[in-house]
């Protein structure tokens, strides 16, 4: 059984609530504990608090930075938690999420994954505290970039230096991009589907029409559970080989071949058994 980290910005796009309701599905994941980064990350520890009470899962979950170390303002989708009730009877771990990850990772040396599904404030952070941090990390999954540079994606561009932390560092990494994400599209058959999956279904049915609903649209992308469906099902994703990333100061990011390198790019090569494999997951939940 894996040992995982979720390092995420839920409660903003809907995806980050899938990953997380994916990873809880998954007799293969032994969730160690949740991490919320970038903005209100109080309030976004309580919505994953809420998720995981709803299945009965008290995983340790744990607030961390609030701001980017770029200095670049923080971007909230305006809904963040209105969804939700109670979030007021949670009460949010005193520990940081930097601290929380250097105790785990250092505890169990190369035995922990990371998937980082926002802005990579958090591990850069316990990159720069912990001189061991990197060392002991077995792996980094993270959902972000644009390898084709087409555009700055959102994760990258929200926190630049943290990106330029991290992805210049040795760990090994994985990374699932924005146009291989894209690949996979929840359409109203798939988002009917999931109203009806389990115990999270009606939840995460709310979410993702409060996601779609004002942008006028009728599907969304799930980057963030396509990103933790690798970790599970790997045989439904190409794999580069070695390579390593640069990222300019805008936030674009350039992969180049290394065989010395640490950072393998993924993309999904079963876009629709891959969102089948997703929904199915979340439907295990009772």
């Amino acid at each position: 059984m894996r040992k995982l980290i979720l390092d995420t910005d839920i409660g903003s796009d809907v995806d980050d609530a899938l990953a997380l309701a994916l990873i809880l599905g998954s007799e293969q994941i032994n969730l160690l504990g949740i991490t919320t980064v970038y903005g209100d990350t109080s309030l976004r520890a309580k919505i994953a608090m809420h998720l995981c009470k709803l299945v009965h899962r008290p995983i340790p979950t744990f607030p961390g930075a609030t701001e980017a170390l770029s200095g670049r303002k923080t971007w909230i989708s305006g809904n963040e938690g209105k969804g939700f009730s109670n979030l007021d009877s949670f009460h949010v771990s005193s520990t940081n999420a930097k601290d929380f990850m250097i105790e785990a990772i250092n505890h169990l040396p190369n035995q922990v994954d990371i998937l980082a599904i926002g802005p990579l404030t958090n591990i850069a952070l316990a990159i720069s505290k912990s001189p061991n941090f990197a060392k002991h990390i077995k792996h980094l999954w993270i959902m972000g970039g644009d390898f084709t540079q087409v555009k700055v994606e959102h994760n990258f561009k929200c926190d630049v230096s943290a990106a330029k932390i991290v992805l210049e560092s040795d760990i090994p990494i994985s990374i699932l991009d924005l146009p291989s994400s894209q690949k996979t599209i929840l359409t109203l058959v798939e988002i009917e589907r999931i109203k009806c999956a389990g115990a999270l279904g009606p939840i995460l049915y709310s979410e993702i029409l409060s996601w779609i609903q004002p942008r006028d649209q009728d599907w969304t992308t799930p980057h963030d559970p396509i990103a933790a469906l690798s970790l599970i099902d790997p045989e439904l994703f190409d794999v580069t080989s070695k390579g390593r990333v640069r990222i300019d100061d805008e936030g674009k990011s350039f992969w180049t071949q290394d065989p010395q390198g640490n950072v393998n790019l993924i993309s999904p090569n079963q876009p629709l058994e891959a969102v089948n494999r997703m929904i199915g997951y979340i439907e295990n939940l009772k």
